[in-house]
């Protein structure tokens, strides 16, 4: 089925919090900082005080920052958030930005010798291509395979900007662990505007193995990224 349609948004306090939580990580903000008041962070933003309020308090009870009641909002947690986008590794060259995407095709088919066997091991998968943005720039593009025997239809407007929030809500599936395979690759010849990538062109190259906790291998990818809009960051600290 060949669609182009935009995948369901987070709630507006989820895309903040998501934002700020990649921001922390990437060290806009260190523990123990001070973050900017939530008057100065909704003009930043371009949102209301209340929507930046939830997301603030989202993160405060999550653990990633500390309310001091006549002080101010502080950084508390910098690693091991398990946000949603925890496991996304592409930022914008100027900073992280917030992924969102556009479902360009998703499609039932036999399972290509390319991609492992996944989930039940069945011969059939759903394949979602996806064309993925950072703060509305136009950075990525996506093939995603997972199990057809999660599910006997899937309509594009039911998929989300992020397909581990979809597989834990649709599937009960939680993605545990990652493996990323990072080279240089040609881009696919399915590559079309809006993406500024041109098909067979030369571009970074992500191929991702995506586990459950029982070891399932649940997801595999490619990624094809503009290098030259983004970078693949990967922090660690101990």
């Amino acid at each position: 089925m060949s669609v182009t349609t935009p995948a369901k948004p987070l709630p507006v306090y989820l895309q903040i919090s998501e934002l700020l939580a990649r921001q922390i990580k990437a060290g806009y903000w260190h523990k123990g900082e001070r973050l900017p008041t939530e008057a100065e962070l909704a003009q930043t933003l371009d949102v209301a005080v209340g929507t930046v309020r939830k997301a603030l308090a989202l993160l405060s009870d999550q653990g990633v920052l500390e309310r001091k009641q006549g002080s101010g909002t502080y950084v508390k947690q910098v690693a091991g958030t398990q946000r949603i986008y925890e496991l996304f590794r592409l930022e914008l060259n100027t900073g992280p930005g917030l992924p969102t995407a556009l479902i360009l095709d998703v499609s039932k088919l036999r399972r290509p010798d390319h991609v492992p066997p996944l989930g039940a091991g069945t011969p059939m998968a759903w394949r979602v291509r996806r064309l993925r943005f950072l703060s509305q720039v136009p950075v990525a593009l996506e093939e995603i395979w997972f199990d057809a025997s999660y599910c006997k239809q899937l309509r594009a407007d039911e998929l989300g900007d992020s397909m581990y929030l979809f597989y834990q809500e649709r599937f009960s599936v939680w993605i545990a662990r990652v493996e990323d395979r990072l080279s240089v690759a040609p881009t696919p010849d399915w590559t079309a505007p809006p993406c500024g990538l041109v098909a067979h062109q030369s571009a970074g190259f992500i191929e991702r193995l995506s586990w459950t906790a029982n070891n399932t291998l649940a997801e595999y990818s490619h990624t094809w990224f503009d290098p030259q809009l983004c970078r693949y960051s990967s922090r660690l600290s101990q």
